[in-house]
């Protein structure tokens, strides 16, 4: 893979963590509907209410936690903990996501794109994001109530599947 390439993932992946930790609005949501060429047209205030339905944890109907939505439940939270922790990185206390949300799965890989660390991007990937981000994405887009919700579900999964594809 080019750096140029390499670059774009890593990317896409922060990007993709930004719109699960926190409702788009503004300048941030017109880039969003441009970037995936999406066609929802429901304005910032629909997109807020579903998602503090949708994902917000415990009380959200589809929040983007590994834990609920892999066979491996609970130990998930631990695996990639330690995975974090062996690749050097610690825990802001400011931040108020659990270890196994999409946002921090997601930016993890962003980082060992990054940082070059192919073989850690293939176990986790593997792991971790392909056993249950497809599973969560087939959810959240039967429990969205907005357009926008169901269409970053198949941004997602498409995005996901191409990066499975790319490491087989």
């Amino acid at each position: 893979m080019d750096f140029v390439e390499d670059a774009d993932r890593a990317e896409a992946y922060r990007t993709l963590a930004d719109i699960f930790s926190e409702p788009p609005a503004g300048d941030s949501l017109a880039a969003i509907r441009e970037d995936f060429e999406l066609e929802s047209k429901e304005g910032e205030e629909e997109i807020r209410k579903d998602f503090l339905s949708l994902l917000v944890y415990p009380a959200g109907k589809v929040p983007p936690l590994e834990s609920l939505f892999s066979a491996s439940g609970n130990a998930a939270v631990n695996e990639v903990t330690r995975l974090y922790l062996d690749a050097g990185l610690t825990f802001d206390e400011d931040i108020q996501l659990m270890p196994d949300h999409i946002s921090l799965e997601f930016l993890f890989m962003s980082y060992l794109i990054e940082t070059g660390r192919s073989e850690l991007q293939r176990k986790f990937f593997e792991g971790h994001i392909l056993q249950w981000v497809p599973d969560y994405c087939e959810e959240l887009k039967k429990a969205a109530k907005t357009l926008f919700y169901r269409e970053i579900a198949e941004v997602v999964e498409n995005f996901v599947s191409g990066e499975h594809e790319e490491m087989e």
